[in-house]
């Protein structure tokens, strides 16, 4: 019998505390029809790694590796893939849409409840040396653009891009809010605003985070522990208020959001951290002309996009520190902490 080929890998066996992560050996998947076998580069870890952790989301059935913002190159293929071959650059999103439902067919694939292959989820993830996945999960990296960068374009750039491209329709010289700025998506949204020409609004409970949210590019920085930043926000934009808040926090900034909207603003929710039902002053939303909006990660055909955008505008991750795949349950452990500017990074 052929000896099975092995790899590193960081499992979840149970659900608990960062230290239910296992880094042990494992064996290495072999693709089968459909399927492509990735040699992961480096993988991110995010705040939804910590919720699965937890136990908080029912589609996770352990033993799990987790981790779905990867990127690496194809090291082999299955039957039946036509679309890449072994050496090409990839990166993934984190659900296959099926398809066939009525929201897809009506071009919602973000909508889609029968999705095929949840990465870190329903199969495993990037905590590995290697991940087999479904072709539908991946696209081609832009040529020149680094693992580094497009590890990050589904989970931590398409959201924020999105909202400021597709909901708020932002233009040069317009403003925007982003709340929970200091986290990997709330750096994104400040890079993309930049390169739009328009002009940012960082809010941040701590004042440490300050000099390096206005690093990132932030016109301006609002610390605000209450998140009662309504006030502030106007006074900043001349009374006028903002024309797109990027919601990533959810509940305790959501009065604060909706208070710094200009007429006809909009609010796009990518975020709720803390799953506090809020309250909504409808006579305002009518009034105002207010829009809100939820927003997912990207489909296939919109991550293309977003690491096209980012390759051409020459936008940089903030990488707040790359760690060997072994420390997994230390970067859970500082990402839990609230310490983290930016993403921490995972290398195999």
């Amino acid at each position: 019998m052929m000896e099975q080929a092995m790899m590193k890998a960081v499992v979840l066996h149970a659900f608990g505390e960062p230290e239910v992560l296992e880094y042990a050996d494992v064996i290495r998947p072999e693709p089968g029809p459909g399927e492509v076998l990735v040699e992961i580069c480096c993988c991110g870890v995010c705040h939804l790694d910590l919720i699965l952790r937890k136990g908080m989301r029912s589609r996770v059935k352990p033993p799990r590796i987790m981790g779905h913002e990867l990127a690496g190159t194809v090291s082999a293929v299955g039957e039946g893939v036509r679309d890449f071959a072994p050496g090409d650059r990839v990166a993934s999103f984190n659900f296959q849409a099926c398809g066939e439902c009525e929201d897809c067919r009506r071009g919602r694939p973000s909508l889609c409840r029968q999705t095929q292959g949840d990465i870190g989820q329903t199969r495993d993830g990037g905590y590995a040396q290697y991940a087999c996945l479904r072709q539908g999960n991946l696209v081609k990296l832009p040529e020149g653009m680094p693992f580094e960068h497009a590890c990050f374009g589904a989970c931590v750039f398409a959201p924020p891009y999105k909202a400021i491209r597709h909901v708020g329709r932002i233009r040069a010289g317009q403003w925007v809010v982003i709340t929970g700025a200091s986290g990997g998506l709330g750096l994104a949204a400040i890079q993309i605003v930049r390169a739009l020409g328009a002009r940012s609004i960082a809010i941040t409970g701590s004042q440490g985070k300050v000099d390096a949210l206005r690093a990132a590019g932030a016109d301006e920085v609002v610390v605000s522990p209450d998140g009662a930043f309504g006030e502030e926000v106007r006074r900043l934009t001349g009374g006028r208020g903002v024309d797109l808040v990027v919601e990533l926090i959810g509940s305790p900034t959501f009065d604060g959001a909706m208070r710094s909207l200009a007429p006809g603003g909009r609010c796009a929710v990518i975020g709720e951290l803390h799953g506090t039902p809020v309250n909504i002053n409808l006579g305002l939303l009518i009034l105002k002309e207010w829009e809100i909006k939820g927003v997912q990660s990207a489909d296939r055909e919109e991550l293309v996009e977003v690491l096209g955008f980012m390759h051409e505008h020459g936008i940089v991750p903030t990488v707040w520190r790359k760690l060997p795949l072994s420390q997994a349950a230390q970067a859970h452990h500082l990402l839990g902490d609230r310490s983290v500017i930016g993403r921490i990074l995972l290398v195999p």
